[in-house]
């Protein structure tokens, strides 16, 4: 892995050593390896604590390697994704045993960087791999709450200095590794693959693209995930700042752009702000869950407004039923459970639709003909991440019944249930979909990683 370039044949080679992984690890064994891993090999690896998390737990990294270019890879940016704690797990193993691999670079590997949150998924880490189960088991912190979300920024008139314990924690690794690459590993719910990059790299991308395809993936062909998203090639899209955010609401909409940004600075705007992006940083995102249609990108007939108002229209008709149930029993709620604070910050966010609409209006982008994707994207994958939002708040009224049961919150409770299960089975029942094996997807983030590896060979 000496050349500027890798093949597909040496690439695949790579992938065929990823484990069959059955079931996703939990924060003890990931913790457990990456101690055991620096203990077994104290000659290639070093074991030191970066931070605490939010409840007092030490946060791991081990360090592999002594080469010249620094690489820093991070999982579980977002508790509820831990495919990149895997290929940590893949990596810790392999650094070991493969020279090659870590020729040339020094390897700063993190299994796990928001352990609370990761504990709060647990739940589901065995499966069964069901869209249902997944979401009994759901956790995802609010923006403020978040690693990813909470650095340092400040732009026109927006400023966030209010890091978590997680993010300095991750801070101060980045600050210390001055990392050529980095690697923040997350993956989506439901849907198909894409990527994010700094930079534009086109010389790996038919990579990016053939990996996933050989796997049986699907590459995500709707509508981007952030409409700021900058596009360097389908499915593959600049990396976000929050000056793209706030410059899109300042453009489309009336709100203060400051009022509709409900986090802080990504780790992008970290590394901006420390040392210009000289670093390369990829996101490799695919879904627990995949069904043909996020690809199709025939014409549906309608435009990319029509179909984006009729999403609104389901995910707002859910809103407005929740908010509903919730009010009578909001003052119920005392148990200051995570659960509870991310019910409450994400439904302030589906509350504002108003201004999401605002902005689908005024943007002349969305009169263009909208694809079969495009239409898929809009009235089964956002609403299912809204699902997803909502179960949460049935496994805070659980929590809180557990506590102080009351026969309202047992019925708001219940109210809740049918409304769950009216959306599953709307999804259910329009989309075809599949679990993608723990392995594929392990693997689709690995065979990224090895595309670029031999262009960042001295780029220190």
């Amino acid at each position: 892995m000496t050349d500027q370039s890798i093949t597909p044949e040496i690439l695949d080679r790579w992938l065929r050593t990823v484990p069959d992984y059955t079931r996703f690890l939990t924060v003890d064994e990931l913790y457990a390896q990456a101690r055991a891993v620096a203990r077994d090999h104290p000659d290639l690896a070093v074991l030191r604590e970066v931070g605490h998390s939010t409840d007092g737990e030490a946060i791991p990294m081990v360090s592999i390697g002594d080469g010249p270019v620094p690489l820093l890879f991070y999982a579980c940016p977002h508790p509820n994704e831990p495919v990149g704690a895997m290929l940590v797990s893949y990596l810790l193993d392999e650094l070991i045993r493969s020279p090659e691999l870590r020729s040339g670079f020094t390897w700063h590997l993190l299994p796990c960087v928001d352990p609370d949150g990761t504990r709060l998924n647990e739940g589901w880490f065995a499966g069964p791999f069901t869209a249902r189960h997944y979401a009994q088991e759901f956790y995802r912190p609010p923006g403020v709450e978040q690693v990813e979300w909470t650095f340092p920024v400040a732009y026109k008139d927006f400023h966030f200095d209010a890091p978590i314990p997680e993010t300095r924690a991750l801070m101060d690794a980045l600050t210390a590794v001055r990392p050529a690459f980095i690697y923040s590993l997350h993956n989506a719910g439901f849907g198909g693959v894409y990527y994010y990059i700094s930079r534009d790299v086109p010389q790996v991308y038919p990579e990016f693209y053939r990996v996933p395809e050989s796997l049986g993936l699907f590459l995500a062909k709707g509508e981007a995930e952030m409409p700021w998203g900058v596009e360097f090639a389908p499915a593959i899209y600049k990396t976000s700042s929050i000056a793209e955010a706030y410059d899109y609401y300042e453009t489309y909409t009336t709100e203060a752009p400051a009022s509709m940004i409900g986090s802080g600075g990504s780790s992008g705007d970290f590394l901006e702000a420390m040392d210009g992006q000289r670093a390369l940083t990829l996101i490799t995102e695919l879904p627990y869950f995949q069904a043909a249609a996020v690809a199709d990108e025939t014409l549906s007939g309608q435009t990319r407004r029509e179909v984006l108002l009729e999403g609104q229209d389901k995910t707002w008709a859910l809103t407005q039923a929740v908010d509903a149930l919730y009010a009578p029993v909001a003052g119920l709620m005392t148990l200051d459970s995570r659960l509870h604070r991310a019910f409450l910050l994400f439904h302030q966010h589906y509350l504002k639709a108003g201004v999401q609409r605002q902005a689908i209006l005024a943007d002349p982008a969305t009169q263009e003909g909208a694809s079969m994707a495009q239409r898929t994207d809009a009235l089964y994958v956002s609403p299912f991440y809204q699902l997803l939002i909502y179960s949460m708040l049935r496994r805070a009224f659980q929590a809180q019944r557990a506590r102080t049961d009351d026969p309202a919150l047992a019925a708001a409770q219940e109210h809740l249930n049918r409304l769950l299960d009216q959306g599953f089975t709307d999804l259910e029942t329009h989309l075809e979909y599949q679990a993608i094996p723990i392995r594929k997807a392990v693997q689709t983030q690995l065979g990224a990683l090895l595309a670029l590896l031999p262009h960042l060979r001295g780029s220190v």
